[in-house]
């Protein structure tokens, strides 16, 4: 007897592996389309100073500095050719200092700091309100900008912080704090001015320069 052959192929089967392969691809896929440009934005970091690490220096120093006035007698004010001369010695260029005594703060103590990105170029500047009823700090961090500094847009990916714009960012320590930081740039310099409630903000803004107000530093 002969062996009868088959003249119609076989069924078609499914391979499992293929199919998982498949499955993973897809999965990989749609995770880089969402993650992909927050991956692409870090690997930017390489290259510049996020302005997180930046605040994050700046509220340690802050703290540092108004107790330190706190317990010492302030300084005298420098006359303002003084305090010209001294901030472009300190951060190597000539630059705008905010003219916060029209909105009714004093300088107390200007001194060198180094803030990331810009180390042994970075100034503090100490204020007190001069109103004896409601006495409040006002400490300003300029430093020297070279384009280093990086924010991040509403979709994470990071982006060179650009001059006009305006950050506001919480730096409260506790419920009773109200502590902000408000970070701008005039593209020579940096500057970040350490408040202690919204309220000074209105007076303020005025004198910043800056126009367009960014949501927050976080990606």
């Amino acid at each position: 007897m002969t062996q009868q052959e088959n003249i119609s192929p076989p069924p078609h089967r499914i391979s499992k592996v293929a199919v998982l392969f498949a499955l993973f691809t897809v999965l990989g896929a749609v995770v880089f389309g969402v993650y992909g440009p927050k991956i692409a934005a870090r690997l930017t970091l390489l290259g510049g100073i996020t302005l997180d690490e930046v605040l994050h220096a700046a509220a340690y120093l802050r703290a540092g500095a108004i107790m330190e006035l706190q317990s010492n007698t302030p300084e005298l004010s420098l006359i303002p050719e003084q305090q010209n001369a001294t901030l472009t010695r300190l951060l190597g260029r000539s630059c705008r200092l905010p003219q916060f005594e029209k909105a009714g703060y004093q300088l107390q103590r200007v001194s060198a700091v180094s803030l990331p990105g810009a180390s042994f170029r970075s100034v503090e500047l100490v204020y007190q309100s001069v109103d004896d009823t409601d006495k409040k700090w006002l400490v300003l961090y300029m430093a020297a900008d070279d384009g280093q500094f990086l924010s991040f847009d509403e979709l994470g990916r990071s982006h060179q912080f650009v001059p006009d714009n305006l950050i506001l960012e919480s730096i409260e320590r506790n419920d009773e704090d109200a502590s902000l930081i408000m970070i701008w740039s005039d593209g020579p310099v940096l500057y970040l001015a350490c408040i202690e409630d919204q309220d000074e903000i209105e007076k303020l803004l005025p004198y910043l320069g800056s126009t367009y107000i960014e949501p927050s530093l976080q990606p």
